[in-house]
């Protein structure tokens, strides 16, 4: 007996078919072996940028006179940096505070206000930390209260970056290498990779440094050290017999 299928239920059929041949090859394209592998590459360079943090701090018994202090000791010492900053160097203003300072308090009684701060802090960048120092004492002779630094960067520091990330793509794919050899298998292909990346500074920033008044201090020396740039990489490699 024999039974004639209507011409659209055919169809159904057919495309059940297609769908189901292509969930097969998706499964075995997914089912394809991995080998996943974390390397780490790192560069090291020279910091070539310095940065620091400037602060004229001026007090008064009122606080128009503290602002007034403060605005003129600035002004002065903005000019003395200009005047030696370089073409690529940059000085600009972080911050400015105005406050009271309190008298301790006694036991259970009122806070009394004992005068006015007045805070303006400033962020100077150096091109060349050779030069530091020469800046760090400029700017303690012009008005400077207190200096924190440096802080160091690279002008290159996205072709470092790069440079790290590629050290560790490749370390990787040697470890994926051994890893398929030792079980017959070769690498065919990746198939995702992430990556991160860190500045790993030899040495600390500075500390704070502060105008000891009457004392005729020495020059200011500055060693730069080295930074590392290190990238950490995860990678899927596809193999093959």
């Amino acid at each position: 007996m024999s039974v004639t299928l209507p011409k659209s239920f055919r169809w159904l059929l057919l495309v059940a078919g297609c769908l189901a041949a292509t969930g097969q090859t998706a499964a075995a394209a997914v089912a394809s072996p991995t080998i996943t592998v974390e390397a780490e590459g790192k560069v090291a360079a020279v910091p070539d940028l310095a940065m620091l943090t400037v602060e004229v701090e001026t007090r008064a018994p009122q606080a128009e006179a503290a602002a007034q202090e403060n605005s003129r000791r600035a002004e002065a010492l903005l000019q003395a940096l200009k005047q030696a900053l370089g073409p690529g160097d940059q000085v600009k203003t972080l911050g400015y505070r105005l406050s009271p300072v309190y008298t301790p308090k006694v036991k259970s009684g009122p806070l009394e206000i004992k005068g006015y701060q007045a805070v303006h802090r400033l962020q100077v960048k150096v091109q060349g930390p050779a030069r530091l120092g020469a800046v760090i004492d400029l700017a303690l002779k012009n008005g400077a209260s207190g200096i924190n630094g440096p802080f160091w960067e690279h002008s290159r520091a996205e072709e470092l970056q790069r440079q790290a990330a590629v050290a560790a793509l490749e370390r990787a794919r040697r470890l994926a290498e051994a890893m398929a050899q030792s079980q017959g298998l070769k690498i065919k292909g990746v198939e995702k990779i992430s990556t991160g990346i860190r500045f790993l500074p030899l040495q600390g920033p500075g500390e704070a440094m502060r105008l000891a008044s009457g004392a005729s201090a020495p020059a200011t020396p500055i060693e730069v050290g080295e930074e590392e740039i290190k990238a950490s990489v995860q990678a899927v490699f596809l193999v093959e017999p």
